[in-house]
């Protein structure tokens, strides 16, 4: 991109995202209005305004640096999280990550899963097994695969009212419909699983989970190493004032021409961020988000 279009098309997209953020803010106070909410459920709409914002306002960022090739906030896309301080007392938690460092159920091959379960902390056999279910939950056949497969009669076997979908997961948490899985290894592999990740390899800079980086540095796993698109990015935020909070996650598609964002999923609840480090971008989110 030319220098001077550069410096032209950097504030436009700043002028774009403060208008997203505002409208999310504004929509906040005439909805104060139009119900007369209390003090208290007014604060809590405007925590959520903020954090809607703030996720609407990164995802933005993203189509734009993907499609336009317009300068991104230089965010970390692994998972790590960022705190920036807001006025009145308010602190936003936030983190962007690129599912092209995640495990995908579906595309991922059964060595890499198998691999990168043993990664995480699962067993030898319990990793051959529980890949294997992957297989046979994903594949459209009703042959098991070997060492642990699992098909409708297994499924069957263990009491359970179901069968293997035989189709694509729709979610990372069908992996609890997996027979032999359990509630703790559940816990143990769901952050480092996708279905957003088509290409099936692993980007190693983009991996969130310190053990299966310590995995992705083996030899297990290099021939699985691909650098990601970047087309598909989770993104968290979490906005407080020491009396509330109100979370956003965003999953958005960044692929595609123009500049419209692709919200895949958009969900007002989750578990709270970790404890982040200052980042440079905190100022633009800080005066994009905040109306004078």
């Amino acid at each position: 991109m030319p220098a001077d279009e550069s410096g032209f098309v950097l504030p436009m997209v700043l002028a774009i995202l403060i208008v997203v953020s505002a409208a999310a803010v504004v929509a906040t106070d005439r909805q104060r209005t139009r119900i007369g909410v209390t003090d208290g459920q007014a604060r809590s709409l405007r925590l959520q305004g903020l954090a809607d914002g703030a996720a609407r306002l990164v995802a933005t960022g993203f189509v734009l640096e993907r499609t336009r090739g317009v300068a991104s906030l230089g965010l970390p896309r692994n998972g790590a999280p960022i705190a920036c301080d807001l006025p009145e007392g308010r602190r936003l938690a936030l983190s962007v990550q690129d599912h092209g460092g995640l495990i995908d159920l579906n595309a991922a091959p059964r060595p890499l899963l198998e691999t990168a379960f043993r990664a995480l902390g699962i067993g030898d056999a319990d990793a051959l097994t529980l890949a294997a279910e992957v297989m046979d939950y994903r594949d459209p056949d009703d042959n098991p695969e070997p060492s642990g497969g699992a098909e409708a009669p297994q499924y069957t076997s263990r009491g359970l009212a179901y069968g293997p979908r035989n189709g694509p997961f729709s979610s990372v948490d069908e992996i609890e419909r997996l027979p032999s899985l359990s509630a703790e290894q559940a816990e143990r592999l769901r952050g480092a699983l996708t279905v957003y990740n088509p290409g099936g390899g692993l980007d190693p800079a983009l991996v969130p989970v310190r053990a299966l980086v310590a995995g992705v540095a083996g030899d297990g796993l290099r021939p699985y190493l691909a650098r990601s698109s970047g087309q598909y990015v989770e993104v968290r935020t979490s906005v407080s004032d020491g009396r509330g909070r109100a979370t956003r996650s965003a999953m958005v598609s960044a692929g595609g021409t123009g500049t419209g964002t692709l919200v895949l999923s958009w969900q007002p609840d989750g578990p709270e961020l970790a404890r982040g480090a200052p980042h440079p971008a905190c100022g633009p989110l800080a005066a994009a988000l905040i109306r004078p």
